[in-house]
């Protein structure tokens, strides 16, 4: 294209996809190109957009040009034949290939010159001849008459596509071509402007650089007026060649721009005046975007309304008065939540650590010491619910251990096959609190080793030393080697906590108790069953009869 568009002052080449400059809509690609040219009245000038179909042209921002005198659409071609004053202005060619949208925008200056402005410069001490680059003209007249002029002097040479220089300082200057042709039967006539230029010593050109804006969020009330600036630094002999603009997403927005002066060097005015603050506007990108053929900068502003920080203290008080919402219904209905997860997580329900038992069930059993309340929760309420109703397995004391086995081996083997220690407090649990026997069983201390945990020689019954060596083995398993979980339940009442001992105050304390009420029917105790169920591992149900006991 820089070869076959005459008279161009600057060209400024953009392709940039859209998350980099323009956001993305859906899964659509946005290549968005902008090119600037200067163009003389009374010369044929043509556009070009790349060599797609389906393209659309219109003069920004939605003007059909079957209407406007003198621009012709010849396929992918615009051509003014020839341009005129009122041609100045914008135009735009469109084009979609798929999810891609590709789009280029023309400002065109038509002045009232003899000569256009130059849109080639050449060095000259590397420059042996320059050349009229107006191929398409030549491909459309190929006997079209070429005369030259130097500064706009007609020069004494006609009819050469080239003209010599020699590299000699002494040819520095603008030279112009001069192409007579015809076309569909007209004559028009074209040319094409290329400065021939010295490089002094030291020569450099530098890219320009964004003073503001960059990266900022200004509020603005809505329905108001507002103006949005932007500054830049103007590169190190740019030869007029910087650009400055601003856009909304694909759309260009309209603006004012003015150089500036400030000690030696010169300053870009990008102004865009909104008269009236609309939701268009706000929570979006506007981007100011200066250019030059050595680099590029941009700066964005994001608009939102002046009562921003308000809203969002509404809004972080919301969320943390829901935060606190919902930690208190989960800390409410933990017990709930936990159950439910277990009923439809199939994983909760399988466990491969190794242990026969679900719980070992330790109560105060036998003729002298036992208790009716204690016997019918550990034998009849425990298997018919957890056993048979929600499939757990569990060593009851007093039911599962074998005739002549040892009492201390069956104890410790059983309770380290198990994940969780049942014991039930009754009214016997306390009884006798200040005598030495009792003290033996349920000591004050915790157990501190495997020494502290045998059995000692008393004349106590042997029911009341066997539930109190289970209690030993399992408070030590779980307070020392924290290998063993207790829950402790009480059946009836009269069960002191100060007459415990050390150990079950302490589990007491921190885990607490569960109360089962033996009399109660199964709506009653159904609190009681639900933390039950709370406490002891994941078990996957085996009968459908729950509906009946919840």
């Amino acid at each position: 294209p820089d070869l076959i568009c005459p008279n161009r002052k600057h060209t400024f080449t953009l392709n940039f996809v859209c998350n980099f400059f323009f956001p993305l809509q859906g899964s659509e690609m946005h290549n968005t190109n902008l090119r600037s040219y200067t163009i003389s009245a009374g010369l044929a000038f043509k556009l070009e957009c790349s060599e797609m179909q389906n393209m659309t042209w219109r003069r920004v921002p939605d003007q059909r040009l079957e209407s406007i005198r003198g621009i012709n659409i010849r396929g992918n071609a615009l051509w003014f034949l020839p341009a005129n004053l009122s041609h100045s202005g914008s135009y735009s060619c469109l084009s979609r290939i798929g999810n891609e949208t590709w789009k280029t925008i023309f400002e065109v200056s038509v002045e009232n010159k003899t000569c256009p402005s130059l849109n080639r410069k050449d060095e000259v001490m590397s420059t042996k001849e320059i050349t009229c680059l107006l191929p398409y003209i030549f491909e459309i007249d190929p006997q079209a008459q070429v005369t030259w002029r130097n500064n706009c002097h007609p020069l004494n040479v006609t009819n050469s596509k080239v003209f010599p220089i020699n590299r000699s300082r002494d040819m520095i200057g603008l030279y112009t071509c001069f192409v007579s042709f015809t076309f569909e039967g007209q004559n028009y006539s074209a040319a094409q402007t290329t400065e021939v230029y010295s490089l002094s010593m030291g020569y450099v050109v530098t890219k320009p650089e964004m003073i503001y804006p960059k990266d900022e969020t200004q509020k603005v009330k809505l329905g108001e007026s507002y103006t949005l600036n932007c500054k830049a630094l103007v590169g190190k002999n740019d030869n007029g060649e910087t650009l400055i603009y601003w856009h909304k997403g694909l759309k260009l927005l309209d603006y004012n721009t003015s150089i500036v002066k400030e000690g030696e060097r010169d300053y870009l005015l990008s102004v865009v005046y909104i008269p009236e603050v609309t939701e268009e506007y706000l929570y979006t990108n506007l981007t100011c975007v200066v250019q030059h053929p050595a680099g590029s900068a941009f700066g964005r502003v994001f608009l939102i309304p002046a009562s921003q920080n308000e809203r969002y203290y509404w809004i972080g008080l919301g969320l943390v008065a829901l935060l606190i919402l919902l930690c208190a219904v989960v800390f409410l209905f933990r017990v709930d939540l936990v159950l439910a997860y277990r009923a439809v997580s199939s994983s909760a329900t399988k466990s491969s650590d190794g242990k026969w038992y679900d719980a070992y069930v330790s109560y105060l059993h036998g003729v002298q010491h036992g208790s009716t309340s204690a016997a019918t929760f550990a034998l009849d309420f425990l298997p018919a619910v957890l056993e048979d109703l929600y499939g757990y397995k569990l060593f009851i004391s007093g039911r599962d251990e074998l005739p002549g086995e040892a009492v201390h081996e069956v104890i410790a083997d059983t309770m380290s096959r198990s994940r969780r220690l049942i014991i039930v407090l009754t009214s016997q649990s306390c009884v006798l609190p200040q005598t030495d026997t009792t003290k033996s069983i349920l000591p004050d201390k915790l157990p501190i080793s495997d020494h502290d945990v045998q059995l000692k020689a008393t004349n106590t019954s042997s029911d009341q030393i066997w539930a109190s060596y289970e209690q030993r083995v399992g408070l030590y398993d779980a307070l020392v080697k924290q290998g063993l979980k207790v829950i402790l339940v009480q059946v009836e009442d009269g069960v002191e906590e100060a007459l415990l001992p050390e150990s079950l105050r302490y589990i007491i304390r921190t885990k607490g108790i569960l109360r089962w009420r033996q009399n109660a029917s199964h709506w009653g105790n159904r609190s009681f069953l639900k933390h039950m169920r709370y406490q002891m591992p994941p078990a996957k149900r085996r009968k459908s009869q729950e509906l009946m006991v919840i």
